[in-house]
C-alpha cells in the first residue's frame, strides 16, 4: 500500500513539473509575437509618413507604450500621433 501511494505521489508530481512549463514558454513566444506585430504596425505607419517625421517608441514594463513625435510637418507629426493611438491603444 505504501509503494503505491509513493508511486502515486511520484507521478502527481511529474504531471505537475511538465504542465508549468509550457505556459511559461507559451507566454513568453506570445510576448515576442505581439511584440513583433507592434513592430511591423510601427513600420506600416513610418512608410506612411513623408518627409522628416521620425518616432521613437517605448514600451514601460507594465506592457504600455509612449512616444516622441519630432518633424518639420505639423500636420504629418498629428497623423502620426492619431495613428499610433488607434493601434496601440486597442
Amino acid at each position: 500500500m505504501r509503494l503505491f501511494t509513493i508511486i502515486l505521489i511520484a507521478l502527481f508530481l511529474i504531471s505537475c513539473g511538465k504542465g508549468a512549463e509550457p505556459t511559461i514558454q507559451g507566454k513568453v513566444i506570445e510576448d515576442k509575437g505581439s511584440e513583433t506585430q507592434s513592430r511591423k504596425e510601427l513600420d506600416e505607419i513610418k512608410k506612411s509618413l513623408r518627409g522628416d517625421t521620425k518616432i521613437k517608441l517605448k514600451k514601460d514594463g507594465k506592457g504600455s507604450y509612449s512616444w516622441e513625435i519630432t518633424g518639420k510637418d505639423v500636420q504629418e507629426v498629428l497623423k502620426a500621433n492619431e495613428a499610433l493611438r488607434k493601434k496601440l491603444n486597442e
